[in-house]
């Protein structure tokens, strides 16, 4: 890709270019590119994510833990390990293409529940669009992971501070955590992204595309970055 091309990519200029590039259906540049920064992230990152330490206490809380020898402790925290980097990298190579299936498919719903017609080939495009965000934050999130030695797993998605997290003293837990942990400068950009394009796809002004893609992130917030990991903590 040229400097041209790349200047007027709708990436640079969304407003104008992103409507083009959804009607012309062209997702496989933002597509390739996210999944590459992802398999970057986590070939730097897996040897530093500390897989063991939640493993071991997976298994502390298990049935028959008191009962197990060290040599088969030592024999299942080693398959946790080889398990979770595989999920990782195959997570890398292929979840993100299917969030962004998954993302365009939420979206596209939402937007024929408020009663528009969009082409969901067009709002599978902008979403891949709206990857490149989280793909820059997954590079610039790269030398914070290189100076560290190891990393637990929940601390991963906060390792570069860019959501409103980082503000509550370290260790904070809850739904409000949980809440402030998932505003993040990125998120906010790719929403962002998505309602430009989607008022094109959709066929509505900037506004109403803004407020409905508002209410679906919050709605997503809601359940899967707070409820669902308070549910799942209360077992």
């Amino acid at each position: 890709m040229s400097a041209d091309r790349l200047a007027q990519s709708p990436f640079f200029h969304p407003t104008t270019q992103l409507p083009r590039a959804a009607e012309q259906r062209l997702y496989w540049v933002p597509l390739l590119l996210a999944t590459a920064a992802a398999l970057l992230f986590s070939i730097v990152a897996v040897p530093r994510i500390d897989f063991e330490r939640a493993a071991a206490d997976a298994i502390d809380r298990s049935e028959g833990a008191a009962q197990m020898t060290p040599h088969d402790r030592e024999g299942k925290l080693e398959q946790a390990r080889k398990v979770a980097a595989l999920a990782a990298y195959t997570g890398a190579a292929f979840g993100t293409g299917l969030s962004a299936l998954l993302a365009a498919f939420g979206v596209w719903l939402a937007f024929k529940v408020v009663g528009t017609k969009p082409g969901f080939a067009q709002t599978f495009t902008v979403m891949c669009w709206a990857l490149l965000p989280g793909a820059i934050e997954s590079v610039l999130s790269i030398p914070a992971l290189i100076v560290r030695g190891t990393i637990p797993v929940e601390q991963l998605a906060s390792i570069f501070p860019a959501n409103l997290g980082t503000l509550l003293p370290a260790g904070t837990a809850g739904p409000l955590a949980s809440f402030l942990g998932a505003v993040d400068l990125f998120s906010l950009w790719s929403v962002w992204l998505v309602s430009v394009g989607m008022a094109s796809v959709a066929r509505v002004s900037g506004r109403r595309a803004l407020i409905t893609m508002t209410v679906l992130w919050l709605a997503y917030v809601a359940v899967f970055r707070v409820a669902l990991p308070v549910l799942g903590g209360a077992k």
